[in-house]
């Protein structure tokens, strides 16, 4: 399985963002800036962890998308999100508690 997947707009994670799969992730995320819809979500809602290198891929693929009009946010849970929130990202897209969409549907 690839460890990530970009349709419609949506950057699916399916493997832990370690050391292994950072230049395949910047990839992803060019995809993803480069898709013809203008609202993007990375959904990180399958994982548990993610290191500094992913945040920063992250946060470069927001002010790519920004420059071209478009918006990211992300969806994520425990951890990660919580890591994503440290890193003051909820300063600048929107942050979704996946657990939080869970209990809601």
């Amino acid at each position: 399985m690839n460890p990530f997947e970009v349709a419609d707009g949506v950057l699916r994670v399916y493997k832990e963002l370690d050391f292994d799969y950072d230049v395949e992730f910047d990839r992803a995320c060019s995809e993803l800036v480069t898709s013809p819809q203008a609202k993007l979500i990375i959904d990180l809602s399958r994982i548990n962890h993610i290191t500094s290198t992913y945040i920063g891929l992250m946060a470069a693929a927001f002010f790519q998308a920004q420059a071209g009009g478009k918006s990211i946010s992300v969806i994520a849970r425990g951890q990660v999100l919580k890591n994503l929130r440290l890193a003051g990202f909820g300063n600048f897209m929107s942050l979704t508690d996946s657990q939080r969409l869970k209990a809601g549907s």
